[in-house]
């Protein structure tokens, strides 16, 4: 930032605070700016200056004698390349510079054009000698991994930690962790399987663990074992740019993807994207409610049942759980977010989870992967106890109207009695025109397949009598025309809600997907990537 950008940047903070605009305007841009910036204390100028970027915050040290001491109080500092070379240089004197005792917050990230003869060893130790909480590095550069010091490993303050990309993790001595709460490792290289154990295993509080993983880290066996974590997020890497995604499975024997093992008592939440290891092993997990298999191509029953207690689970369904289907109870599960891949005739293993899962209330079936192979239909002699009793809401993404497909359609609302959300987007390569009429066919008459009073309706409850048009416009003017009944009926009941007797609430939203982009595989993040 330049010395007049500085100036206007702070002149657009003044100009809009109402504490500010009480000090008396003095002839020239200049001195006015000055005189107001010099009445705000300094602990308003630095909860000010926190939320600007560290560089720009240093900056304002040109503004005038004093700015030079306020801005290397802050307690969070934030460093990210910009494409200069020099970045290392003024991260360096930055903090050489900064005088606040105690540091919470480091974030560092060094892009391809940063020099690759800096000290970030100098910077971690600065950081931990000054009580740092929150430490993120992230090294994108072309240099060999670099070896952190051990100090990181013994910080006693440490609550946060985040390491990414060319970093070596070198635990060679025992480690002390105490307040360390998340840990996140993010295609970084291991010195050997010991330092994973000693790093894991000095942290007595983790909760939280975001694993993701590259073919060259040097491990083979992960081994995940923490009686304190409740959520882990792990994904592997090395196979994206190898297997197409119409590609079968394959079990290579030129091939060692090595192990994964979590032994976690306390985990809650379990998400698994693309595990390529060749034995995944998961025991010990009694409290799991939550999990994420987005694809783990060699499961086994013991796999499969170790998450028999989750009441929600999104699953891409590969070859190798078809088999284990049969064999598990899913007793307490309520939302199942289905996906099948191309390499599997999914509608049998789907019949058999719903047969083992007699809480079910929400099911969910996204056919983006399913591609062009033809699932077999074939009805069960036993209607699943979830849909007698439990399921509410049936939703499916890229629904195509082939015919087993709409025998599956057929048969769940035919059989669901509970059934009060139905959600069903179309395939972009289907007949629209064609593919809604007969939606909008099978729902109408499971509606009045019933009782008398059985009715149509959309998401939000609101009666209606036949499926028509379901344009955002139209559903809109529905929408105000029930609220006028439902206005006119509570006023005639004493304000009391209507009641809807026997009434099945659906809803049918036919879509065009207006991108071949869509059709692509759905990439969950984090942070909070799902819609858990």
């Amino acid at each position: 930032m330049g010395f007049l950008s500085c100036r206007y940047f702070w002149w657009d903070i003044i100009h809009n605070d109402k504490h500010l605009s009480t000090v008396p305007e003095t002839e020239g841009c200049q001195q006015r700016i000055e005189t107001r910036i010099c009445a705000l204390p300094d602990d308003l100028l630095l909860q000010i200056l926190d939320h600007v970027p560290t560089k720009e915050a240093v900056a304002t040290s040109i503004l005038s004698k004093r700015w030079r001491y306020v801005w290397p109080m802050l307690s969070r500092l934030e460093f990210k390349e910009d494409g200069s070379e020099s970045v290392g240089c003024f991260i360096e004197k930055s903090l050489q510079l900064h005088k606040a005792p105690k540091l919470d917050s480091l974030i560092v990230e060094l892009g391809q054009h940063c020099r690759v003869d800096v000290d970030v060893g100098k910077w971690v130790e600065n950081a931990v000698n000054r009580g740092v909480e929150e430490l993120d590095l992230k090294l994108l550069w072309t240099a060999e991994p670099t070896r952190l010091p051990m100090c990181l490993y013994t910080c006693d303050t440490l609550v946060d930690l985040t390491l990414s990309n060319q970093i070596l993790v070198d635990v060679s001595s025992p480690a002390c962790l105490p307040s360390l709460l998340n840990l996140s490792l993010l295609d970084v290289v291991y010195q050997d399987e010991d330092s994973l154990v000693r790093l894991l295993s000095s942290s007595p509080i983790l909760n939280y663990l975001w694993v993701r993983r590259h073919e060259d880290d040097n491990l083979k066996t992960f081994t995940v074992k923490v009686s304190s974590l409740e959520t882990l997020f792990y994904m592997t890497s090395w196979r994206k740019d190898e297997v197409e995604e119409d590609e079968v499975e394959v079990d290579e024997e030129d091939h060692d993807y090595g192990s994964l093992v979590i032994d976690c008592p306390s985990l809650t939440m379990l998400d698994l994207i693309d595990v390529w290891e060749d034995y995944c092993l998961i025991e010990n997990m009694p409290c799991l409610d939550v999990a994420d298999i987005g694809f783990v191509p060699n499961p086994d029953a013991k796999f499969l049942r170790s998450l028999s207690s989750v009441t929600y689970m999104h699953l891409c369904l590969t070859k190798s759980m078809v088999a284990c289907c049969s064999a598990i109870n899913f007793s307490q599960l309520i939302k199942l977010y289905f996906l099948p891949t191309n390499l599997v005739d999914w509608l049998t293993p789907l019949m058999f989870f719903l047969q083992n899962s007699p809480k079910l209330k929400t099911l969910m079936i996204n056919n983006t992967e399913a591609g062009d192979l033809q699932p077999s239909w074939n009805q069960p002699s036993t209607i699943p106890g979830c849909m007698s009793t439990h399921l509410e809401i049936f939703g499916w993404k890229d629904y195509g109207g082939r015919e087993d497909e709409k025998q599956l359609v057929t048969y769940i609302l035919a059989n669901s009695k509970c059934l009060k959300t139905v959600e069903i987007s179309l395939i972009a390569t289907c007949n629209l025109e064609e593919r809604q009429k007969e939606l909008r066919n099978l729902l109408f008459s499971r509606n009045t397949a019933g009782s008398d009073d059985s009715t149509v309706a959309n998401s939000s409850g609101i009666p209606d009598a036949t499926v028509v048009d379901y344009s955002p416009e139209a559903v809109q003017a529905r929408l105000k025309e029930e609220a006028r009944n439902r206005e006119k009926g509570s006023k005639r009941n004493g304000k009391k809600k209507q009641v809807l007797p026997a009434t099945v609430a659906a809803e049918l939203k036919v879509k065009e997907e207006k991108s071949a982009a869509a059709k692509k595989k759905e990439h969950k993040k984090k942070k909070h990537y799902h819609d858990f």
